[in-house]
């Protein structure tokens, strides 16, 4: 009877550690910016991308970000929910330039390469 109660614990824990691997991928993957688009335009905001370049040429005042580390810009609008979201090559980019980048009426927050600034509507509409 041991046995048996053994070989079900095994046989369980090996479906509790498939079942991560194969789902905890997602857990970390950062959201891209056609998708973050995609999910901004079904919710009816107007959406406005920049390269990082055209961001921080046109930018020189508010923030203090790389153009070298900066991939792309997202901005987002609709009524008083906003999102700005700021694409950097790698992790070390956005985790560099995250206290540069605040805005005491938004919501902050990085995942991965993704830094961003939000309303609470905001970045639940972006799904981030």
């Amino acid at each position: 009877m041991k046995k048996v109660v053994s070989l079900v614990l095994v046989i369980a824990l090996f479906a509790v550690i498939a079942t991560v691997s194969f789902a905890g991928c997602n857990l970390f993957k950062s959201i891209s910016l056609d998708e973050a688009k995609a999910n901004l335009e079904g919710a009816g905001y107007t959406v406005t991308v920049m390269t990082g370049k055209e961001f921080v040429e046109s930018d020189r005042e508010t923030y203090t970000i790389m153009e070298s580390e900066l991939e792309n810009y997202l901005y987002a609008v609709k009524g008083s929910d906003e999102i700005h979201m700021f694409f950097f090559y790698t992790i070390n980019d956005a985790e560099r330039n995250y206290d540069f980048i605040s805005d005491s009426k938004l919501l902050e927050g990085q995942k991965n390469e993704l830094v961003y600034l939000a309303t609470k509507q905001a970045r639940k509409d972006a799904k981030v």
